[in-house]
């Protein structure tokens, strides 16, 4: 039972975050890499729980689990899909020359020879004049759609890692044992003792007026 800031796809969110920010400028990853993150990723944590507990929140158990959470799940998941994109990046992404500035041009040509093409083709349905000029202007910008989509992907792979762990966290804290919660609640007796209510009160103020009766 902690705030929302600290449940387990927050968690992993913020920590893939920290670790985007070192990605772009790996070549290769090795198990050095992996150490180091595994590291950083410890470093965060135990800075989260120093912040739980000067709020009085103590929870050794839940710390317990994100760390299983961290080797089990988040590291070798991020681990393939930043291999991936790794690898994708040192081959530009499959696009010729790397996209530059030989290659944008010889797409502008080639997009409007097809766009030619296209049109005077008889059983090609594209009859508008200023089509081979919209390849024109579209070619030069391939290599930034192609890297675009290829970046969008392993973004919602990346989320997808980050909704896996918010239906970890839910199955977690549903099936979390009985003694684990009492632990969590002992470490918290402003919210183990339920607050007294106006009708408590006034059954309080009721009881001296019935014993005078």
């Amino acid at each position: 039972m902690v705030p929302d800031r600290y449940r387990l796809d927050a968690v992993g969110r913020y920590l893939l975050e920290q670790f985007e920010l070192r990605r772009p400028g790996v070549r290769a990853w090795t198990p050095e890499l992996e150490a180091s993150l595994r590291a950083q990723a410890e470093g965060e944590i135990v800075q989260m729980e120093r912040q739980l507990h000067e709020l009085e929140i103590d929870d050794p158990q839940y710390w317990q689990r994100v760390r299983r959470v961290l080797d089990e799940i988040l590291l070798p998941r991020y681990a393939k899909v930043a291999t991936e994109e790794i690898g994708l990046a040192n081959r530009d992404y499959g696009i010729w020359r790397g996209g530059d500035l030989l290659a944008r041009a010889t797409f502008a040509l080639a997009g409007f020879i097809l766009g030619i093409i296209a049109v005077e083709t008889p059983y090609i349905p594209i009859y508008e004049k200023w089509f081979p000029a919209v390849l024109l202007v579209a070619g030069p910008v391939f290599p930034d759609l192609a890297m675009w989509w290829y970046r969008r992907r392993f973004r919602k792979k990346l989320d997808a890692l980050v909704q896996d762990l918010a239906k970890a966290n839910q199955i977690l804290e549903t099936y979390r044992p009985l003694s684990e919660l009492t632990h969590s609640l002992e470490s918290r007796p402003h919210l183990a003792e339920a607050p007294a209510t106006v009708a408590d009160d006034r059954a309080a103020e009721d009881d001296p007026q019935r014993e005078r009766s």
